[in-house]
């Protein structure tokens, strides 16, 4: 296709790699066609995993591309040296991968990917190389179907590598990004054995392999990958392009989940078993419904596994919805039909569905979540939240009709066995600490009666098969333990806590009267929604745990639908970092930062704006990283095998605040500017998160989620002297510019508060729009509030009046209520959910973190040990 130099961009006094079609070509209409073509296909990229276009044109009748040049190797040259680690090959299998569903989703398939076109930067970042042979292609048609443009090449003439081209490629068939797919299939093959999938002889014989023969099994590697890396090879290399990927952004996530769970697999007693096993290909599915990773006696990568008549049936999770926007689904209690939320309209309803048959109906108008059916499945209760009012307890007969309020300020609710009552939720604050009271009422909305008072926010009752308990979930709150507590309804016992693991928890659904069932993140700090997590079963008389199933990405709401069925949520989710200007000509446009599916979120800027710092899972661990807001260039600042979040640096620049549970619990820890001499300074115990430094650095500010001593607190830098300040649920403060005060998100009431640094006397508090966040369950303001320029406004994440967030400023004024001056910054895109914010000490630049959530609702059948309770 041409020939690359390296050059130099005078202009711009930058080091480029050229590359040049030789003018003896240049008269050769097709490949000049072709070589203008790449360069189209490639400015519409970009991508950290694709190689940077910065220009094209001809000189002298010459044409030339201008590109990023990368120092390092190709991998071809660093497989010179035999198969990588299968940690290393999954991270430059992944970074490609990510590269492709970029380029896939602007409907653009590489068909010459190879080793030779992928270069491994010397910082070990892997970059797909020249789309010389890239071909546009339409978006989908009605039928699914994907075609060539005219720019495309006609069918019948074979391109591509021969050893790395597609079965569609090798017999000249029109391709699609599938094609992509089985090379890079082939690709992981070789990473992982050492050897070429397909080499033979000759080309010809190379040619025929692709179309008749499957490589080597990787089974007989030693050691051999994982069971689920060796099914994803085998799934891309499928010569049904059908029976590949339905898309590569899911492709990319499988490597990712994979990946950050390599230590659970390779130990994996089910890995062991099934070593020899061959899965059957399979269409698959949607890319709403995200794949689901094989552990002990886990759901396969595959829609199915091969299945031995005389063993049990392995796991099956299929998608039931595929609008990319339902959630929170309730069984019938013959389990032949759900009622869920679905956005997909814009508007929050519920919506039933045959789990069988498929026929979807939206049965409210909404704002509604939370439904739960009647035990008879004649009538659905949920909680409804009107604009500025608070959420309320509805139901409504399933055949239709109007609904009709039960009773008023209920935030959770659950039906009786037996159908003639209802148990909800009511949240109060006493001072500054949240309390829950549990209700009984019957469903006309009378008799309404408090059985018990708890302490915290406790969410999702759920009745006992017998009615004489019922059990409720705690409200996430970043790192601190999780636990269920359990009431007796008539009162004769104290109430239970039995204990989960670390880490966010979705509601539970009872098995039997001493047996629950939920799901819970693998991530000590990642909520319940979008992340990777396990099905965990769990007897309440011992406390002893079980893990049932490994999720690829969780979510918050199931129910039993039967004998080894059970029907939630599923949601998988990217968060980038993307900067607007406030002022200047530019200002209110946003530019990304970071890209992909990893999360980037809680953006920090450094004192002279340079450096953004930011938490993210972008290596398979929770780390910090930084992005220069000049160059792009992206590094890492800390890594350790434990979880490193919520970063901050001192207003020198010279320090790293965060929070870690290195030790065990999340503890605050400072370090260099550049992550070194890392150094634990609190002793909370339980939780201590969300650092922040006063303009001298003396002192420190952080929250504390240990029950014993919720609050507010201020810690030396050295780690001594740490005092309360102001007691309560609150989490995220933040320093102002003088030092004078603090302003946090108070957990209790959902509201902004500001206090003065040194002894905790409230001056300001603002409501914040009191409906939930569904990415993390949690009332009220999210992320950091941040402060702007000489003290005059806070900014902070909110919601607009249709339910959409984006970044406000309010001014701030002691002792006055400034409610009245507060307006929208940034970020109110429907499309995207903003998360956390960060603010530039000169208050011109706003960073945001971005949330794109896709949210389905899945059943999975053969899952052991689950049961319908009588």
């Amino acid at each position: 296709m041409g020939e690359v130099y390296r050059a130099r961009d005078t202009r711009l006094g930058r080091e480029v790699a050229v590359k040049v079609l030789p003018a003896e070509l240049a008269q050769d209409e097709d490949r000049r066609r072709r070589f203008e073509q790449e360069a189209r296909s490639a400015s519409a990229l970009n991508h950290p995993s694709i190689v940077v276009l910065y220009d094209v044109g001809s000189s002298d009748g010459r044409f030339f591309i201008a590109m990023e040049l990368v120092e390092g190797e190709t991998l071809r040259e660093r497989l010179s040296g035999g198969p990588l680690p299968v940690r290393r090959a999954l991270e430059i299998a992944g970074q490609i991968a990510d590269g492709l569903a970029k380029a896939h989703s602007a409907g653009i398939v590489h068909r010459d990917l190879k080793p030779e076109n992928v270069i491994v930067s010397s910082d070990g970042f892997a970059k797909i190389l020249d789309f010389g042979l890239a071909k546009l292609v339409e978006p989908p048609g009605e039928d699914g179907s994907l075609m060539p443009t005219a720019a495309g090449t006609a069918p019948g003439v074979v391109m591509g590598t021969v050893g790395y081209m597609s079965p569609e490629q090798a017999s000249g068939r029109p391709v699609d990004f599938r094609s992509d797919q089985f090379s890079f299939g082939s690709i992981l093959y070789e990473m992982l054995s050492g050897r070429r999938a397909f080499a033979r002889e000759s080309g010809t014989e190379t040619l025929a392999a692709i179309l008749r023969d499957d490589p080597p099994s990787l089974s007989t590697e030693s050691p051999a990958p994982p069971v689920p890396v060796r099914w994803i090879v085998e799934r891309c290399l499928a010569k049904d392009a059908r029976e590949r990927y339905a898309s590569t952004s899911d492709l990319a996530r499988d490597i990712k989940v994979l990946r950050e769970h390599l230590s659970e697999l390779s130990g994996s007693a089910a890995a062991a078993a099934l070593s020899d096993a061959k899965p059957r290909r399979k269409p698959g599915w949607a890319a709403v419904a995200a794949a689901f990773l094989v552990g002990a006696a886990a759901a396969a990568l595959w829609s199915r596994v091969p299945r031995n008549p005389q063993t049990a049936q392995m796991p099956v999770i299929r998608p039931l919805t595929y609008t990319g926007r339902d959630y929170s689904p309730a069984a019938s209690g013959d389990g032949k039909t759900i009622a869920f939320v679905s956005e997909r309209d814009r508007k929050k309803r519920i919506w039933l569905r045959q789990v069988s048959g498929g026929g979807e109906q939206a049965l409210t108008e909404g704002q509604d979540d939370f439904p739960r059916l009647s035990p008879d499945g004649s009538m659905v209760l949920f909680i409804r939240t009107a604009p500025g009012g608070k959420p309320s307890l509805w139901r409504q007969n399933v055949v239709g009709g109007e609904a009709r309020l039960v009773i008023e300020d209920a935030v959770y609710a659950d039906w009786s066995p037996d159908g003639k009552q209802m148990v909800f939720v009511r949240w109060r604050l006493e001072g500054q600490q949240a309390r829950s009271s549990i209700w009984l009422v019957a469903p006309d909305g009378s008799g309404a009666r408090e059985i018990y008072t708890a302490r915290d926010q406790l969410t999702d009752p759920r009745f006992s098969p017998d009615g004489r308990r019922i059990v409720l979930s705690p409200q996430f709150q970043g790192g601190a333990p999780a636990s269920f507590q359990i009431f007796r309804v008539d009162g004769r016992e104290a109430p239970q806590t039995v204990a989960a693991d670390v880490g966010a928890i979705s509601c539970p659904a009872w098995l039997g009267d001493d047996q629950i069932v939920y799901s819970q993140a693998l991530s000590a700090s990642g909520a319940v929604v979008g992340t990777p997590g396990r099905l965990m079963l769990q007897d309440l008389k011992s406390g002893k745990k079980e893990t049932l199933l490994y999720l690829t990405a969780s979510g918050y709401a199931m129910d039993v639908l039967g004998e080894g069925r059970l029907v939630f949520e599923t949601a998988s989710s990217g968060e980038t970092l993307r900067e607007i200007a406030l002022t200047g000509p530019n200002s209110g446009k946003p530019r990304s930062l970071t890209h992909g599916q990893a999360t980037d979120r809680q953006p920090c800027y450094s004192a002279d704006g340079e450096w953004i710092v930011f938490s993210s899972n972008r290596s398979g661990n929770l780390d910090l990283w930084e992005v220069s807001t000049k160059t792009g260039v992206i590094r890492r600042l800390t890594d350790d095998a434990a979880e490193d979040w919520d970063p901050g640096f001192t207003p020198d620049g010279k320090s790293l605040l965060w929070s870690s549970n290195r030790g065990g619990p999340f503890e605050i820890w400072i370090a260099n500017a550049d992550g070194t001499n890392a150094r634990q300074l609190t002793r909370d115990g339980v939780d201590a998160e969300n650092p922040t430094a006063t303009p001298d650095g003396q002192w420190i500010y952080y929250s504390s989620g240990n029950p014993e001593k919720l609050g507010l607190w201020k810690i030396r830098s050295d780690g001594t002297q740490a005092s309360r300040i102001v007691a309560g649920q609150l989490s995220a403060p933040d320093v102002s510019p003088n030092g004078r005060h603090v302003a946090y998100a108070s957990l209790a009431d959902g509201t902004l508060k500001v206090v003065r640094a040194d002894d905790g006397t409230l001056v300001m508090t603002a409501p914040v729009a009191p409906s939930f966040f569904y990415f993390t369950r949690q009332q009220g303001l999210l992320g950091r509030p941040r402060w702007l320029p000489e003290e005059r406004a806070i900014a902070f994440v909110g919601r607009d009046e249709n339910g959409v967030n984006g970044v406000f400023a309010q001014d701030f004024v002691p002792g006055s209520d400034t409610t009245k001056t507060r307006r929208k910054v940034g970020g109110f895109d429907p499309d995207l959910i903003t998360e956390s914010l960060g603010v530039s000490r000169d208050g011109t630049r706003l960073t945001i973190a971005s949330v794109e959530l896709v949210q389905s609702v899945v059943v999975a059948e053969n899952v052991p040990r689950i049961r319908k309770p009588r």
